[in-house]
């Protein structure tokens, strides 16, 4: 065993991120979204610093303009990374190289720190068509070998068979969006939430990560990869709760469990009677309707920021969230689900598949 009693580990954050044309009317809502990751980087380089380092690295690419490939920030320290803004759609799309090329240099630069890991993420919106360097089962291959080194991927696209794709080069992780500022907005709240996940698990494990031997750290780090996007879909039967999970439901304001979720928290969960909203045993309701007719919109939507709220005060905790106020209430998919917007960016919270659609992602 190796002694790394007071090592941090050393995470190296790599965004390569389209800039080719069709990202044009998306420009303004990745400008956005990256500065948001940035700033989930800042902050778990304050709330974990005594177990990790973080370095951002940017890469965008596209053929307009000179270099296709071009490196926005090169493995800064978090504290030295301002924000970004330089960022002006044009030209084909030479993914390929731009992975490969920026995937090579990063390896090399961390090779000989076996405390180092990568967590590298890949949008884009459409399909490789301009690359010259690298081809796919290049890039394919140096994927797999990174994995194997403990490095995580996750690819984010639009427009394109997006799983498939990510399937093609060796990447696990996958997430579709709409191509809107909807569904550009939605995917890096969902990236946000990963990340930040992904910080912690490593902040939670560190001491077995300290006592490992570098193929045994590489080898955890791996399992963290195949983790990265998973848990966030409800079921459409919740039948039985897995320790640490919680059910969300809809009530009414008289706390009168009958019928549909409700019920089934009641009589499965430990629902109380007589209790509108909130915790109780292994569920959480939200108050959606009078018994006779859906309560207000704003009555609604105050009762779901409490939830999320507590679902972030509580992020060891997973909350199954149900179509709440899409039964007896009356409510539709399209009515509620816009609702839990800023649920989106906590992993510990799973939606209906239909709500996600609604917000533009496909998980």
């Amino acid at each position: 065993m190796e002694n790394n009693t007071k090592s941090k580990v050393q995470v190296h954050n790599l965004l390569i991120i389209d800039e080719s044309g069709s990202m044009s009317p998306l420009r303004e809502a990745t400008i956005g979204g990256v500065n948001e990751v940035l700033g989930t980087i800042r902050q778990a380089q304050h709330d974990l610093a005594e177990s990790q380092d973080h370095y951002v690295t940017i890469v965008t690419f596209d053929t307009h303009g000179g270099d296709n490939v071009r490196t926005v920030i090169d493995d800064a320290p978090i504290e030295q990374v301002p924000q970004f803004t330089k960022y002006n759609p044009g030209g084909c799309t030479p993914l390929y190289d731009a992975v490969g090329v920026s995937l090579t240099r990063l390896e090399k630069r961390i090779a000989s720190d076996d405390m180092a890991t990568a967590v590298v993420t890949i949008v884009t919106d459409g399909m490789e068509n301009a690359s010259t360097e690298y081809t796919h089962q290049q890039v394919r291959t140096l994927i797999e070998r990174l994995i194997k080194q403990g490095w995580t991927f996750s690819y984010m696209g639009a427009c394109h068979d997006v799983k498939g794709t990510a399937t093609s080069l060796a990447i696990g992780n996958s997430m579709e969006f709409s191509h809107d500022e909807r569904g550009t907005k939605s995917s890096w709240s969902r990236e946000r939430g990963s990340k930040m996940a992904h910080y912690r698990r490593m902040n939670r494990e560190i001491d077995e990560l300290r006592s490992f031997s570098a193929s045994e750290r590489a080898e955890r780090w791996n399992s963290y990869n195949s983790d990265y996007y998973t848990g966030r879909v409800t079921p459409p039967m919740v039948t039985q709760l897995a320790p640490g999970e919680v059910f969300v439901f809809g009530s009414n304001i008289h706390g009168n469990h009958n019928g549909g979720a409700a019920g089934q928290a009641l009589l499965h969960f430990g629902a109380v009677m007589g209790q509108a909203e909130g915790p109780q045993g292994n569920s959480y309701a939200i108050p959606t309707t009078d018994g006779l007719h859906p309560l207000p919109h704003s009555v609604v939507e105050q009762a779901v920021q409490r939830f999320i709220a507590y679902a972030d005060a509580h992020p060891d905790v997973r909350f199954l969230v149900t179509a709440v106020g899409c039964g007896n209430a009356g409510l539709t998919p399209r009515q509620i689900a816009p609702l839990f917007r800023n649920a989106i960016g906590l992993n510990n919270v799973a939606l209906p598949e239909e709500f996600w659609h609604i917000l533009g992602v496909t998980l």
